[in-house]
């Protein structure tokens, strides 16, 4: 039945449209990857360009650009001048691990007015974030091992990649925004590795738990 789908889809002379619930996750997910811990909740919008095309290589900017004005005009993003911020009402997504937009979902948005978010669907998703945030802080887990490692990591990689510090940091956490729940010395490593350095030295100065 999935295969027979998917040729419809890509054989069909006529337009197939995703549908609106798998529209709005998609939407809610990128809102989360993008906004959540974000210091100012808000951002500008070439800045948001940047982090979807060079930080997170999703897209392209002119698609970037796009996606930004139809999320815009359906009131999933408000734009004060020149600020980019979601729309109060919309309970992000916390993507999965490894997690990559549906571009095709994005490009055509439902107006978000008329198809308000399931408060129903929204309690449980809300009551099921507290007891995660509860595990990550229970006192009986040990402290990371690689947690020491973090700060020669940014020196190293800011040294290495001609990136400021602040840089660098700055797109470890995009990563683990976008991920979800990773170390920032995992997060590092994988800047680092987008950079092309040397990924043996990261693993020294990681070093080994035992």
């Amino acid at each position: 039945m999935l295969m027979c789908l998917s040729c419809k889809i890509l054989f069909t002379d006529v337009p197939t449209v995703p549908s609106m619930a798998s529209n709005d996750e998609e939407i809610r997910r990128i809102i989360h990857a993008t906004f959540s811990n974000s210091e100012t909740s808000s951002l500008p919008h070439d800045e948001l360009i940047r982090i979807w095309t060079l930080d997170m290589q999703w897209m392209d900017p002119a698609m970037a650009s796009q996606i930004i004005d139809s999320l815009c005009q359906t009131g999933w993003l408000h734009n004060y001048q020149g600020k980019l911020t979601p729309n109060p009402n919309i309970v992000p997504i916390q993507p999965l691990f490894g997690w990559r937009p549906i571009i095709r979902s994005l490009i055509s948005p439902p107006v978000l007015d008329s198809y308000p978010v399931d408060r129903t669907m929204a309690d449980v998703s809300e009551g099921d974030s507290m007891p995660q945030i509860e595990v990550v802080s229970n006192q009986k887990y040990p402290p990371d091992w690689a947690e020491a490692s973090i700060k020669p990591m940014i020196a190293w990689i800011s040294e290495q990649s001609g990136l400021s510090g602040k840089e660098v940091v700055r797109r470890a956490q995009r990563k683990r925004r976008a991920l979800g729940p990773v170390t920032l010395w995992m997060a590092l490593s994988l800047v680092a590795r987008e950079q092309g350095l040397n990924m043996s030295k990261i693993a020294e100065l990681i070093g080994d738990p035992n």
